[in-house]
């Protein structure tokens, strides 16, 4: 199967560290201390609403029925020049 490309919030956060938010999983958002440590917590984040959406059946991605965590390709917009 073709990976499903997700585009990525980032905001960094004024106390330090980054936010990032996926809108395509609902309730899919993390934090930490740089982008990449924010973004190995919002994969493990995904894992557990994809784990919880599959013991509810509910849907884990509305507009990809067939997705799975190992099928996203997370994608962070590459920040403006200066």
């Amino acid at each position: 199967m073709s990976p499903i490309d997700v585009l990525i919030e980032v905001e960094r956060l004024e106390e330090g560290g980054y936010l990032l938010v996926c809108e395509a999983i609902p309730g899919c958002h993390a934090e930490g201390q740089t982008v990449g440590e924010a973004l190995d917590n919002l994969r493990s984040v995904a894992e557990a609403i994809y784990e919880l959406s599959v013991e509810q059946d509910l849907e884990f991605m509305p507009e990809h029925a067939d997705a799975t965590p190992s099928r996203i390709r997370w994608l962070i917009p590459q920040a403006e020049p200066t």
